[in-house]
């Protein structure tokens, strides 16, 4: 992560929205393209701002993806339930969370 255009870009908001996800989860530092912007004139990370803001969607960054997509690529089976409880943590807005993927 971290890499410029490793994120999605801001306008991927109005493609979750639509098709009604819930969260987003991303191996990288901010889930969107850490370019300054991201494209946006006047903003910094919009893709949290229409996410976390105004559509309530939540956003996993730095998660290790990489021995979910293999466990999903050995049986075939890419459809789970995610669980993925924060900490709680008076004040905070994010927390670590401890995921788990139930096939």
């Amino acid at each position: 992560g971290g890499e410029a255009g490793s994120g999605l870009h801001w306008t991927c908001a109005s493609w979750l929205h639509q098709h009604e996800a819930a969260a987003v989860a991303s191996d990288n530092l901010m889930v969107e393209d850490p370019n300054p912007a991201n494209g946006v004139e006047g903003t910094f990370l919009p893709m949290h701002m229409l996410c976390l803001r105004d559509m309530g969607l939540m956003l996993g960054e730095y998660w290790d993806l990489g021995p979910l997509a293999a466990d999903c690529a050995a049986d075939g089976v890419y459809e789970f339930q995610l669980v993925a409880p924060p900490l709680k943590v008076v004040g905070a807005v994010g927390a670590p969370v401890s995921p788990i993927a139930i096939k």
